[in-house]
């Protein structure tokens, strides 16, 4: 079976080759093509080369989905979600200045570690530290995302975690995120951090199949402690 799409993005026409032949999907990534395997009962992924994504039923071809694959293969930001105010989305490299003038450069000193950053975060583990973008403005409001709990840090006596558990529907999921947060001094005191955070976690829980979630804050940043708890993040 091979269908092909076409997907829009920033009017820009993108083809998309679905298939589960293995002689199709090598030809069409040959080509430079966007494609997604059709995985069958039985198969494994070595089945279905130069796929990156893979659906089992054609239903869940949506036109988000289709779109994110057309935005992956170009290299362009994946659209996250959208609140009332607030746009998250995936960082890129015109954000590099801006990200830098608040001091959210580690990890990335250089707009070429940001690429890299981009590039190797979203594609493994498709989340990350996202640009949230205030929608009247267009402007680079701050950054939220999740990260993998790491032990680097978790005694600090210097930093205080506060925990978020599994919604009752969600209990026995065993993906556990840290959040992280980082709201722009202009653009504080609008709400934005809680704003950005409860779109992202409930992101987190429906798209990441996360069950519980944690945050590590420095001792003494009452204000980020006043915006987790009011999340519903509480002492371990």
């Amino acid at each position: 079976m091979k269908e092909t799409r076409m997907v829009y993005v920033n009017n820009r026409k993108v083809p998309i080759l679905i298939s589960d032949e293995k002689e199709a999907l090598l030809a069409a990534k040959a080509a430079g093509g966007a494609v997604v395997g059709l995985w069958r009962p039985g198969m494994n992924m070595g089945e279905l080369p130069g796929a990156r994504y893979a659906v089992e039923d054609p239903k869940d071809l949506t036109q988000e989905y289709l779109e994110r694959v057309a935005r992956r293969h170009l290299g362009l930001p994946w659209i996250i979600c959208e609140t009332r105010h607030l746009l998250i989305r995936e960082l890129f490299g015109d954000d590099f200045d801006e990200l830098w003038g608040h001091r959210i450069g580690r990890g990335f000193e250089t707009v070429e570690e940001l690429y890299a950053y981009t590039k190797n975060q979203y594609t493994f583990y498709e989340f990350g530290f996202w640009a949230v973008v205030e929608k009247k403005t267009g402007a680079l409001a701050g950054v939220a995302g999740f990260s993998v709990p790491g032990e680097d840090g978790s005694e600090d006596s210097l930093i205080e975690t506060l925990f978020l558990p599994a919604e009752e529907e969600n209990q026995g999921e065993t993906e556990t995120l840290e959040l992280g947060y980082h709201i722009f001094p202009d653009f504080r005191r609008k709400g934005y951090g809680k704003e950005s955070c409860e779109a992202i976690l409930q992101y987190g829980r429906e798209n990441l199949l996360a069950g519980d979630f944690l945050v590590r804050i420095q001792r003494g940043n009452e204000a980020s402690k006043r915006l987790a708890k009011g999340l519903g993040f509480h002492a371990w």
